[in-house]
């Protein structure tokens, strides 16, 4: 099975474009920005977005970008209406609740067929920038001064917490669910990609830091704890599709990522937690459960 163009576009620009973001390399920033962009030009023309969005699409960048520049933070209203406007257009796209977009055929394996959802491809590029450009992370000193001893710890404690209960529920077995060693790696390249990277840079970068900010503003007591809390609730109502006791373990990865983030400011650290968690699911479990 080889790569296709429009597959290598996707996953090789969405890595080069995530790691110039956290490392501020322009070089790799631009080259995968100019990959992603041409992939989607190539949605445009194929039909897999329809060009009545397009205008639509141009003002939620520009927003985005005026919001990621402190462009409007001189006018409190615009402000506000144009944040609101944002999570809106952030929560639409993400629940895939706006017309105007198809999934397109990417890749066709042994194992079934890769449909990739356009929407994806607009969040990759308006929400990591945004989060990386103007989040404030509640941290705490030790968790940031040693991130690596903080993530080992997290990611055995989250582990050790999520398998068990999924058994016990009934939403994970055991055993090696065979799949091609292609379709596997494009299966986990897109799920640290477009799935890993998206909800934490949404649920952590910038729903949990909103609340625990708010709250400290306003006196409340244990302001870090009640945000990480309040955003762990959040991503795990996010996953009440899949039924109550999915939500519920969703809430509890949730708070494990929110922990990683809190512990040591780096939203990269919850990423990769996610992606941990969701890799040993995909790998060593043979029905989907735990987390997405």
């Amino acid at each position: 099975m080889m790569l296709t163009l429009p597959a290598a576009l996707l996953f090789g620009g969405g890595l080069s474009f995530w790691i110039g973001l956290l490392s501020g390399r322009r070089a790799l920033l631009l080259g995968g920005g100019g990959s992603l962009g041409a992939l989607f030009g190539w949605m445009v023309v194929r039909g897999n977005v329809h060009p009545a969005i397009l205008p639509a699409l141009a003002g939620l960048v520009a927003l985005a970008w005026a919001l990621a520049t402190n462009r409007l933070s001189a006018f409190f209203a615009a402000r506000s209406i144009g944040g609101f406007v944002y999570v809106l257009a952030v929560l639409l796209l993400g629940f895939r609740a706006l017309p105007g977009f198809d999934p397109v055929l990417l890749l066709e394996t042994d194992s079934g067929v890769f449909r990739f959802p356009p929407e994806k491809l607009i969040l990759l590029g308006i929400v990591p920038p945004l989060v990386l450009a103007r989040a404030e992370p509640e941290r705490w000193r030790r968790g940031l001064d040693r991130p690596g001893t903080t993530f080992a710890l997290l990611l055995s404690a989250t582990l050790l917490t999520l398998i068990p209960l999924a058994l016990g529920l009934g939403h994970a077995r055991p055993g090696w669910a065979p799949a091609p060693a292609f379709a596997l790696a494009c299966a986990l390249a897109y799920n640290l990609l477009f799935v890993c990277v998206l909800e934490e840079s949404f649920f952590r970068g910038m729903v949990q830091t909103a609340l625990m900010q708010w709250m400290r503003r306003r006196r409340w007591p244990r302001a870090a704890g009640l945000g990480l809390i309040g955003a762990s609730l959040l991503f795990g109502a996010a996953h009440l599709g899949g039924g109550a006791a999915f939500a519920l373990l969703a809430t509890l990865a949730g708070f494990g990522y929110g922990m990683a983030y809190y512990l040591t400011g780096r939203i990269y650290c919850a990423v990769l937690l996610h992606f941990a968690v969701n890799a040993v699911h995909q790998i060593a479990f043979a029905t989907p459960t735990v987390v997405s």
